[in-house]
């Protein structure tokens, strides 16, 4: 796993520093007075469309990073019957709705590339926390060395706070409906 996540691709970066750079020679070249029969509505759409090209591709780029970013969410699973969550290298765990007390954020205990990330913790009825591969994006400066004893398994999703932090919110909420729907059916109808 990358020390952090993409922000762009790197082809749009490419792109984005040759629109700069393409840009500011124009730019010179306008200033040292090189170019002087063109009209000014030329120069100004000449100026937008690179600006409005380099959104377009930034945007496009941003949004296919976030699609890679849940991609990778494959190790949690919401599903009818409960939350499945990696419990090793190839082996994953169900949890059923019943059992869940809460989703909080702790440090990574088991998960992770030998740093302590914050990630995302299914808190059981039974006090015991169980860890998934969800952990929080945090610059490699920031971060404190795992112990050596612990034990590491590097397939993790690292994610931006922002994406992180509504990965938590969701799985709440999808807990908060499935203790509701299990509160109403075990509550007997009255006529």
């Amino acid at each position: 796993m990358p020390e952090s996540p993409p922000r762009v691709t790197t082809p749009v970066k490419v792109l984005i520093g040759v629109l700069l750079v393409a840009d500011a020679g124009f730019g010179a070249a306008l200033i040292a007075g090189l170019v002087r029969d063109l009209s000014p509505w030329l120069l100004g759409g000449a100026y937008a469309a690179t600006v409005l090209l380099a959104v377009v591709a930034f945007r496009l780029s941003r949004a296919r990073t976030l699609k890679r970013g849940f991609a990778g969410l494959r190790d949690l699973t919401v599903g009818e019957e409960g939350l499945r969550v990696p419990a090793g290298t190839l082996s994953t765990r169900l949890i059923p709705w019943s059992q869940i007390a809460d989703v909080s954020t702790r440090r990574s205990a088991r998960f992770g590339d030998g740093f302590l990330r914050d990630a995302l913790w299914v808190d059981l009825i039974t006090g015991e926390g169980v860890e998934s591969s969800v952990q929080r994006y945090a610059p490699r400066g920031k971060l404190t060395p795992a112990p050596p004893q612990r034990r590491q398994f590097e397939q993790t999703a690292i994610l931006d706070p922002a994406l992180f932090d509504a990965v938590v919110d969701r799985v709440r909420k999808e807990l908060r409906h499935r203790q509701l729907h299990a509160q109403l059916r075990g509550t007997p109808r009255i006529r």
